[in-house]
């Protein structure tokens, strides 16, 4: 009881913390008051994000270096003021990884006036400690400080700042986490084109979070969870995945966050995001793909909405030079690089017998069946299903994301799957669980509510079937394309023949031709004879010969025999014949895996068929399970409804004095 309470407790004390709408409301008054007109509003995140970091880490070193102040009181009187500051820098570092040795903060920037407020805010940039300066460096807002102070706004920006209270005795780690993530999002909104590169709909990460069933693992006091998204944008999803913990199944687990981002900027706000949150976390920046910044690590639980239908041509040789095995099993085109995300993530699972992971990720369609059989989609494919690694996969509603308006799907891998879920796939058919966005941002024009999302949650739960969901084998989704030879018949079903030069293997002669008199025996020695006579030689042939097997010679309909032609090349003998064989049609068929091939293209082929190869593939036809057949409307309503339409055109020609 006392563990709940506690859980309770501090689930109202975040709930309060959550009330960040008077912060929000500033810093975006200030965006737009400042800004406006001067700097594009794509243009608006470089500038205000670091600010508000800036802000925030100057409230907390602020309070820190106060603290530290008093407690270091005796010791500090008795030293120099440069000592005093070396002191306290020293002490501010040690305890909250970060400092700045300038000795200014914005409100001493802003009291210093608007003549030299560009060296002094430079200078103040540059006092900050190298974890610091990598973020603001890569935020953008260097490369805007000269256009600030041209337009006369740096100084404002900077006092404006200045006053909106942002240290931690006013906003908590949880609140600060918060505003930022809303302020993410009003800019994701505001510049609809661009919102999809680096953030994700918040009730679709909800989703997958719980779609990983996290709840049903026992996290213990203290236990150490990790989670991992190698495409992380600006860390939504993480930090999501951690207060699922927090708040859903224990407060006091230990969450640690890994993360990847190839992209400067995002970068730069997903670390900004998780400092300011307190995180304990590793956001590494470059290419996942090529640059393996986890290399060696595995991780409990991994969600991600990595980058689909673009292309990884341009970075291809690099991928593959550094794959260290992750994409051995197989490459998708080079067009579409998603599912090599999905190789990367499955790389990085614990081994069952250590309690396994669990991987929650977004794909478009594409994934689902691109790629024929033996191509590197469908042998990923394979990789995944015959390891029974794929648990259920979530169609999404369309116009569900800022970017786009195509259908998404969540994968759900694991590599622990509990009893009842083994050799078993889950497809969830959510299409339809959506209410309509009281106003359009981008192509999201929809979204899935709090109600709908427990709706689907326990449909994945119950694990049953119904109008929703479908249970299915493994090899259900497997395939045989078989590729076909088939002899072309004339209308009375006779075989139609065309003429073949082949060459006659001298060593087989025995074997191709029927030598049974002494003629035969004569003319083939001729035949053989290096320094005989050129000419053609008529023998009759062998019908069970490999020649005649190989070739399908149709020895019933009268090719009894077979001239061949004898030519010398200096030692050289080459033996050439032409021959009549049945015209031949290539011909691949899909044969489901569970389906008899032989009975299948005994039922299906009409024409004499022989198989020459087989390939095994899969793919999940997810709508072609959830099609419902719509029968045709009524012929004699359609046309009395055709007719109706008639007189009320005519009528209302009628009005407008026309005739007809």
């Amino acid at each position: 009881m006392k563990h709940k309470w506690c859980l309770s407790k501090k689930i109202i004390l975040m709930k309060r913390d959550t009330d960040i709408s008077q912060e929000v409301a500033l810093i975006w008054n200030t965006a737009n008051d400042v800004l406006r007109d001067i700097f594009q509003r794509t243009e608006y995140p470089d500038i205000i994000y670091p600010m508000v970091l800036i802000r925030r880490i100057e409230g907390v070193m602020i309070v820190r270096t106060e603290q530290l102040k008093k407690e270091l009181e005796s010791q500090l009187a008795k030293v120099d003021q440069k000592t005093k500051e070396q002191i306290l820098n020293g002490k501010v570092l040690q305890e909250i990884k970060f400092n700045n040795t300038s000795g200014k903060t914005l409100a001493i920037l802003a009291g210093e006036g608007e003549s030299s407020v560009k060296n002094n805010f430079i200078a103040y940039l540059n006092g900050y400690t190298d974890n610091i300066k990598i973020i603001i460096d890569r935020s953008g807002i260097r490369s805007h400080i000269n256009k600030l102070a041209e337009e006369k706004i740096l100084y404002t920006l900077i006092k404006d700042f200045s006053e909106i209270d942002l240290s931690p005795e006013k906003v908590s780690n949880i609140k600060m986490g918060y505003v930022f993530e809303e302020l993410v999002r009003k800019f994701s909104e505001a510049n609809n084109a661009e919102a999809g590169e680096h953030y994700t709909p918040r009730e679709v990460i909800n989703l997958m979070t719980h779609m990983l069933d996290m709840d049903e693992k026992a996290i213990k006091d203290g236990q150490l969870v990790t989670i991992y998204d190698p495409a992380c944008g600006s860390g939504g999803m993480l930090s999501a995945a951690k207060e699922f913990i927090e708040e859903k199944i224990n407060p006091n687990a230990k969450v640690v966050l890994y993360g990847q981002e190839v992209n400067d900027k995002t970068w730069a706000v997903a670390q900004a995001d998780l400092l300011l949150k307190g995180e304990t976390a590793y956001i590494i920046k470059g290419d996942t793909l090529y640059e393996d910044g986890a290399a060696g690590e595995q991780f409990d639980f991994m969600l991600s909405n990595p980058p689909y239908g673009k292309s990884w041509k341009k970075i291809q040789k690099k991928v593959l030079a550094n794959s260290n095995g992750r994409f051995d099993v197989g490459q998708p085109r080079s067009s579409d690089g998603q599912l090599l995300f999905t190789l990367h993530m499955i790389s990085k699972m614990k081994p069952a017998e250590l309690g396994g992971s669990a991987i929650a990720i977004v794909h478009n369609g594409s994934p689902l069946f691109s790629g024929d059989a033996g191509s590197g989609e469908s042998e990923i494919r394979r990789y995944i299903l015959e390891n029974d690694w794929l648990q259920t996969i979530v169609a999404l509603p369309t116009e569900l994301f800022y970017n786009t308006g195509i259908a998404t799907y969540i994968w759900l891998i694991r590599n622990n799957k509990p009893e009842k879920r083994k050799g078993k796939i889950q497809l969830i058919n959510a299409v339809d669980f959506w209410k309509p966005m009281k106003r359009s941002l981008g192509n999201k024009r929809r979204r899935i509510d709090e109600e709908q999302i427990n709706e689907i949650i326990k449909i994945h739960k119950a694990f049953e079937p119904g109008p929703y969901s479908k249970i299915f084998d493994i090899e259900d989704f497997a395939y045989r394309k078989v590729y076909l030879d088939l002899e072309e018949t004339d209308e009375n079903g006779n075989p139609i023949t065309e003429e073949k030069e082949i060459t006659v293997a001298q060593n087989k002669l025995s074997d191709t031709l029927l030598i049974k008199t002494d003629d035969d025996k004569k003319r083939l020695a001729e035949l053989k004879d290096k320094k005989g006579k050129e000419g053609e030689f008529t023998f009759n042939l062998n019908p069970e010969s490999e020649l005649a097997t190989k070739h399908k010679i149709p020895i019933a309909i009268g090719n009894t025999t077979i001239t061949i032609r004898k030519t010398l090349n200096g030692n050289k003998l080459e033996l050439k014949a032409t021959i009549n064989v049945p015209k031949i049609v290539k011909d691949t068929e899909y044969i489901p895996w569970k389906e008899d091939k032989i009975a299948f293209l005994q039922s299906e082929v009409e024409k004499k068929w022989q198989i020459t190869k087989e390939k095994k593939g899969y793919e999940i036809p997810f709508t072609k399970h959830f099609y419902v057949y719509q029968p045709l409307r009524n012929a004699a309503l359609v046309t009395s409804e055709i007719a109706d339409l008639e007189k009320e055109n005519t009528r209302l020609l009628e009005e407008l004095g026309i005739s007809i």
